[in-house]
């Protein structure tokens, strides 16, 4: 099963010592499609003329991140031609995730295969030597070593075939990709911003071409770089209309910008596709990634999010019903996402919604964020926030107990979990009395989360700590420093609308 490990916002960040952004993860809850308007491509290969729609329709949906779509195409593919190389080299290259560093590596195995049972029979069945090179990458990347080294074989093997073939438009295309995954995970904007260099030629001179744009968005995922990334964010809906993931990517942009509007109307879309996709199978999703971020903008908008969250609330009470939950939860699931917009709200509006019954030992990462939402609720009552501030190092410690074998290929969340736990401790000593302390560890605690690589969706924290101890201090009337607290939040989080307004009364005589 595909995981996420995100955090309170279902986002994925890096360590500390990590530069940039971990990208978006591909999440089932928008990676729905409607229809084949997927982009244009052109990839010369051997295959049969029966193997040419569904194979360049697989590698339209690699680029696109709708993976288990992408499988079913290169195994048509695969029934048109069996000894079609190219066909089976799509099907591995399906299970590999690389902006995140994650792969099914067994399946991966599994699917090359059925081509032949070594790498020289496989090489063997691959008709041209440029094929050959396509080849041999792949098994690079499902070779021995650890995941990290395979990475690097990997971007090694695509560089040489790049060189090998300067006009492979395809060569170039997933060389830039194979060139962001040398950051294993993390964001090194530096290796982000040589594959923006090596895309950008393709997307001028093809902007419907579905990788180009997509992985320049990824590359420009950043307040630092967003800007460049307009171009890309206002097209790659168009160019993908029947991407769900497509419609979403676009927001990546905009909410790093701070433009509210066009983060809600992207997502809308991205549900609206997912959605239709699920209609055939007679359900509908109003939670996950796209729900949350689609809460987000219109909380941003001061506009009400009722429906939305009570929809979400409702699917999640119907999927709780499920004997099999696990300790942790699934970040994005339905509970947990329900509970990361039920806290959003309660900060945005100070409506705070009613806690879900969630079963004994399950689904502590929705407890989690729950008991977040409860210290932050009762800032001003310190037995309550004290009460809450237990239950969430409670939490903590099963989920510390329990992350890495729910998540094993997760070593970025618990950083995040540690931050909330820092910056409820800040609220309890306020809450107390204990204004001086209270501010030092709240200072502690933004000064450590902005360590943290900033977030490229919606804070990870639902409150940032240094949007927290900017209404602190203007509280305390000492507006300079209020001031230069909610400026660093807004450079984490442009455009937040309690940031801005915090800045604006810190800023009135």
């Amino acid at each position: 099963m595909r995981k996420f490990a995100g955090f309170l916002s279902a986002l994925v960040l890096v360590p500390i010592a990590a530069v940039g952004q971990v990208p978006d993860r591909p999440h089932a809850d928008h990676h729905g499609m409607s229809g084949d308007r997927l982009g244009e491509i052109a990839f010369r290969n051997s295959g049969s003329a029966a193997a040419q729609a569904p194979f360049l329709r697989g590698v339209k949906l690699l680029h696109n991140f709708q993976y288990d779509d992408a499988i079913e195409s290169f195994q048509q593919a695969q029934k048109a031609d069996p000894d079609f190389a190219l066909a089976y080299w799509g099907e591995a290259m399906a299970h590999n995730y690389t902006l995140w560093a994650e792969q099914q590596t067994d399946d991966a195995r599994k699917a090359m295969a059925k081509l032949g049972p070594s790498p020289e029979a496989r090489a063997a069945k691959a008709k041209t030597a440029r094929e050959k090179m396509w080849l041999a990458a792949v098994e690079a990347l499902y070779g021995s070593g650890t995941k990290f080294e395979r990475d690097e074989a990997y971007a090694d093997k695509m560089d040489a075939l790049f060189a090998a073939y300067p006009d492979d438009v395809e060569a170039r295309v997933f060389d830039a990709l194979a060139t962001m995954g040398r950051s294993h995970g993390t964001r090194d904007s530096k290796a982000y911003l040589r594959a923006a260099a090596m895309l950008e030629p393709i997307f001028r001179a093809n902007p419907n071409h579905p990788g180009a744009v997509h992985y320049l968005i990824h590359a420009y995922d950043e307040p630092a770089y967003a800007e460049r990334g307009l171009p890309m964010a206002r097209v790659y809906n168009k160019v993908a209309p029947d991407s769900a993931h497509a419609q979403h990517m676009t927001s990546h942009i905009f909410l790093a910008l701070g433009m509210w509007p066009e983060t809600e109307e992207a997502n809308l879309a991205a549900m609206a596709v997912m959605n239709g996709h699920h209609a055939m199978e007679g359900s509908a999703e109003h939670c996950g990634h796209g729900a949350m971020w689609l809460v987000y903008a219109k909380l941003q908008q001061g506009k009400d999010v009722t429906s939305e969250v009570e929809a979400c609330r409702a699917e999640a009470e119907d999927k709780l019903k499920a004997n099999d939950l696990p300790v942790v939860g699934f970040p994005e699931g339905a509970a947990a996402s329900w509970a990361d917009m039920a806290v959003r709200t309660g900060i945005e509006s100070g409506k705070w919604l009613p806690a879900m019954d969630l079963p004994a030992g399950k689904m502590t990462f929705a407890r989690f964020t729950e008991d977040y939402g409860r210290v932050l609720a009762a800032r001003r009552n310190a037995a309550e926030v004290q009460a809450a501030l237990a239950a969430l190092r409670a939490d903590r410690g099963i989920l510390a107990g329990n992350f890495g074998r729910e998540f094993p290929d997760d070593n970025q969340t618990m950083p995040w979990i540690d931050r909330a736990v820092a910056q409820s401790e800040a609220i309890a000593a306020l809450a107390s009395g204990h204004s001086a302390e209270g501010l030092v560890l709240l200072r502690k605690a933004a000064e450590a989360e902005a360590a943290l690589a900033p977030p490229f969706g919606p804070p990870v924290l639902q409150k940032p700590s240094y949007e927290l101890l900017g209404d602190e201090l203007l509280a305390l009337g000492r507006k300079a420093e209020a001031a230069e607290a909610y400026r660093k939040a807004l450079a984490a989080a442009p455009n937040r609308r309690l940031s801005v307004a915090g800045l604006k009364a810190a800023s009135t005589p």
